[in-house]
């Protein structure tokens, strides 16, 4: 029995040197540090200058779907800050003590917890279905009097081709590859969206949540910019090496202004469609 209780005891001593007990100040100095480190990585980040900025929207298709994911974020912050709040006050509060020599209370379960913490989400969820069912049909539906714009994505560019204004009927006039989308200012635009080889993702934060454009499918969207000016996009799905030259830029400018530039497109396009012809003559 002696011989035990001595090598038991070379045990103790042995397992207490391998783990040390930290001393608060370190810990508190370790948390300093993390939270240092934390605020000075967040000081490097712009909330609302970021020209790809979903929390700043230009226009209102944006505008709204901000508002849905507010709706829904916030509520998940609320619960997120009670759960974390008090698992760490359950950790404080019944940490083990120097003076604990036997196991605290073994508890199963609460039925009564266990019943608010079903139904509590349900008819939070319950809340929510109004809200965001009710926007997203009202996104999904197609504008009247919209300008209409069709979209082709290619490796690795966009074209944007637009209706002519001598002929809304007929084939759409084709942009040049990697030139900016032009669009009215106020004025809602209905996209028609095609892809010819990969599936690529249409994104203008500013404007729009993203879609994916799927080959041999047509999809299609709608945004409104409500200010003048130039907002980027992107693709937001990996289409290939040359992905990053997929950045575009949206130009939104005074129908006249937008007028002018389309005109000048139908302009550019009508001699060589003439040439056309008259070869066919020929």
């Amino acid at each position: 029995m002696h011989l035990r209780g001595l090598r038991a005891g070379r045990t103790a001593t042995r397992t207490a040197s391998l783990h040390p007990h930290r001393p608060a100040g370190a810990r508190f100095v370790a948390l300093a540090l993390l939270l240092g480190a934390t605020s000075l990585l967040m000081s490097g980040c712009t909330l609302f200058s970021s020209p790809q900025n979903t929390f700043a929207p230009a226009g209102e298709v944006a505008h709204d779907q901000r508002n849905l994911y507010l709706i829904t974020m916030w509520p998940a912050v609320a619960i997120m800050i009670l759960v974390e709040g008090m698992i760490l006050f359950l950790v404080v509060r019944f940490r083990r003590r120097k003076t604990d020599t036997a196991l605290p209370p073994q508890v199963h379960g609460n039925n009564r917890l266990e019943i608010a913490w079903t139904v509590a989400p349900i008819i939070l969820l319950a809340l929510f279905v109004v809200p965001v069912i009710s926007g997203i049909v009202d996104l999904a539906k197609r504008p009247d009097n919209a300008v209409q714009i069709d979209v082709t994505g290619v490796q690795w560019a966009w074209q944007f081709s637009y209706q002519n204004p001598n002929n809304p009927d007929g084939p759409p006039i084709a942009g040049h590859f990697g030139d900016p989308l032009h669009v009215p200012v106020g004025e809602d635009v209905f996209v028609r969206l095609h892809s010819d080889n990969v599936i690529h993702s249409f994104w203008v934060p500013k404007l729009a949540g993203k879609i994916d454009v799927i080959p041999s499918r047509t999809n299609h969207m709608w945004f409104r910019g409500d200010e003048v000016g130039t907002f980027a996009g992107q693709c937001a799905e990996f289409c290939g090496l040359s992905h990053a030259d997929m950045r575009f830029t949206v130009v939104v400018e005074p129908r006249a202004d937008y007028d002018a530039y389309v005109g000048g497109l139908a302009a550019a396009q009508q001699p060589a469609a003439s040439d056309q012809l008259a070869r066919q003559g020929d």
